[in-house]
């Protein structure tokens, strides 16, 4: 290792159930190993939590404060030798501590955005809070010995409003093609399928386009499959429901035809890395998404998916799909190509592990 640094902890929200943890960290970690980086991963939740909080939306108040001192006395116990990573912040809806005091320590620190979490304060309607959070991630951009990974150019733009003179590295959330070659199922469903992964807390975009998707399933007999929506209220719709799982994500997409992903134009979506995308892409699979943020730059409209405004459009390029295998096949080579080339784990790992080395 070419600095004086020889080791790195991953500060993360969840453990590997969060597919930010498995795909812009934990894939790293044999090739860090490799180059003598000692690695470990703290999370602040595990997956007891993220279960009841993501997929069944309860919050145990008593743990979140357990959680939150052990987190404290272990950014306490750090030597000044080892390099941060932190995943958004260390402590959600509490002011910047933990990076104020890392900062003192003299730790060098990447806060790592894939995310535009900024927002999420900024944007409070309590009071209260926003008094004292809104403008916690321009202190934390400020503090010394702070580098920023960004999963795209929106949040690096954003950044740099608040700090001009902050290093920042442009990293995107990645897949390994080699796992996703291997998993992708050859034979679709019978029946042309759409399909959508995510969350609960995501499922509310498939709202914004409930007028086609309803046509879709209604007039043209399209089957829908939700992975990880949880229970949803899609009136007249009818649709498979799948819990989201590691270990079948990959064929329950790839069985599949379409990939969607619509957004809103607002400040929060304009920060997501298009990691749905990215996965549909791998499993050779043309996506019709919202033209917001990353979006625009994942999908080559008319080369390797489409992107729709209205919901005319997303009726109109799904059909397009449908019904023209020529260029339903061509779209599938042209996305997974650029999935190959752009964000996979076999393009970014080199730059990704050169980067951590040279920190100094």
């Amino acid at each position: 290792m070419n600095s004086k640094y020889k080791s790195i902890i991953f500060f993360t929200r969840y453990d590997k159930q969060s597919a930010s943890v498995r795909y812009r960290y934990i894939q790293y970690f044999n090739d860090l190993k490799k180059n003598d980086i000692n690695v470990e991963l703290s999370y602040l939740f595990d997956k007891n939590f993220f279960k009841k909080k993501i997929l069944l939306n309860k919050i145990n108040f008593f743990l979140i404060l357990i959680s939150y001192i052990k987190r404290f006395f272990k950014i306490i116990s750090i030597n000044k030798k080892t390099i941060i990573v932190i995943h958004l912040e260390l402590f959600p809806y509490l002011p910047s501590i933990g990076e104020t005091l890392l900062s003192f320590k003299k730790n060098r620190v990447i806060i790592d955005l894939d995310d535009a979490i900024f927002h999420q304060y900024s944007d409070l309607n309590n009071k209260f809070l926003k008094f004292f959070l809104s403008d916690k991630f321009k202190k934390i951009f400020n503090l010394k010995n702070i580098i920023i990974f960004s999963g795209n150019k929106y949040n690096k733009k954003e950044v740099l409003k608040m700090n001009p003179n902050i290093k920042t590295e442009i990293f995107p959330t990645v897949v390994n093609i080699n796992d996703y070659t291997k998993r992708t199922k050859t034979n679709k469903n019978k029946d042309f399928t759409i399909v959508w992964i995510g969350s609960p807390s995501t499922s509310i975009y498939l709202k914004v386009i409930f007028k086609a998707l309803k046509i879709l399933n209604q007039e043209y007999e399209i089957r829908l499959r939700f992975i990880g929506s949880g229970h949803i209220e899609l009136e007249g719709l009818q649709f498979e429901s799948y819990m989201w799982n590691e270990q079948t994500e990959i064929e329950l997409i790839s069985e599949c035809h379409v990939g969607i992903m619509p957004l809103r134009n607002d400040d929060w979506s304009m920060g997501k890395c298009g990691f749905k995308l990215i996965q549909y892409m791998a499993c050779k699979i043309p996506s019709v998404a919202s033209p917001v943020g990353v979006n625009q730059e994942i999908i080559e409209h008319g080369i390797n998916g489409f992107l729709a405004k209205k919901n005319s459009d997303w009726i109109q390029y799904i059909l397009k799909l449908k019904n023209n295998q020529q260029l339903y096949k061509k779209f599938s080579e042209s996305a997974f190509n650029k999935i190959s080339k752009n964000y996979s784990f076999e393009s970014q790992r080199k730059r990704f592990i050169s980067t951590i080395k040279n920190i100094n």
